[in-house]
């Protein structure tokens, strides 16, 4: 008799636990799954993120869209001083490159790869370095 109450015990415990884990609020997802993901993701994709600067060759503008799908656009475009404009458009697949959400790869196609590295994201602003290079784009 003893036995079949504890054993009735223990199935009542597990119930118990079974019923309340799952109401739990503590968070212990990684990766894809996780606030800081989508937090990240959801700002990085919120604008189209525009840098221009001018060189021995002309004006540049590039502007870089991220889509929530892991796609993306890259836009470039080149008013050279002889007036002779070449535009650029490219298409790519992203994902985020570390565990802290401040490196992304690019990938173009056919073994063609940029990285945005030590992002910093704030007030419609992202400071990196693209492939090496100090850049920063203003969101719009």
């Amino acid at each position: 008799m003893k036995t079949s109450v504890r054993k009735l015990y223990y199935i009542a415990a597990l119930a118990a636990l079974v019923i309340l884990l799952p109401s739990c609020e503590v968070d212990f997802s990684i990766g894809n799954n996780t606030l800081d993901y989508r937090e990240n993701t959801e700002y990085l994709c919120s604008f189209v993120w525009v840098d221009e600067w001018s060189d021995s060759d002309g004006f540049h503008r590039q502007e870089i869209t991220f889509y929530p799908d892991n796609t993306g656009e890259d836009y470039v475009r080149i008013q050279y001083r002889d007036g002779y404009v070449q535009e650029s458009r490219y298409v790519f697949t992203w994902d985020w490159y570390d565990a802290f959400y401040t490196s992304i790869r690019m990938h173009y196609g056919g073994g063609d790869y940029s990285y945005m590295d030590n992002m910093q994201m704030y007030d419609g602003r992202l400071d990196c370095l693209l492939d090496g290079y100090p850049v920063t784009f203003f969101g719009y």
